[in-house]
């Protein structure tokens, strides 16, 4: 039996991923206004260094810092439909 390796499995899922939201982004400018346009692209952010006041400041170096996750509809979907590809298409 083949085994995948843990990089294959998240590049697919990643893949899938940036795939569902490129098509959530298509869908907002395809769709008139409304409801539905709505709720394919209604995403959340989760991440830090979204403050004002975000800088490390080291002395002489001062820098920011930031790493957010954009959350969709599509993109949880997108994440499921990889999952089952890596799944039943071995």
């Amino acid at each position: 039996m083949h085994k995948k390796s843990i990089y294959f499995i998240l590049s697919v899922i990643l893949l899938g991923c940036i795939l569902s939201t490129a098509l959530s982004m298509l869908i907002g400018f395809v769709l008139p206004d409304g409801v539905v346009r709505e709720f394919f692209i209604l995403s959340k952010s989760f991440g830090f260094g979204a403050p004002e006041g975000n800088w490390v400041n080291l002395g002489p170096l001062r820098f920011k810092v930031g790493l957010f996750f954009d959350v969709s509809i599509l993109s949880i979907f997108g994440i499921f439909i990889s999952w089952y590809i890596l799944r039943y298409f071995k």
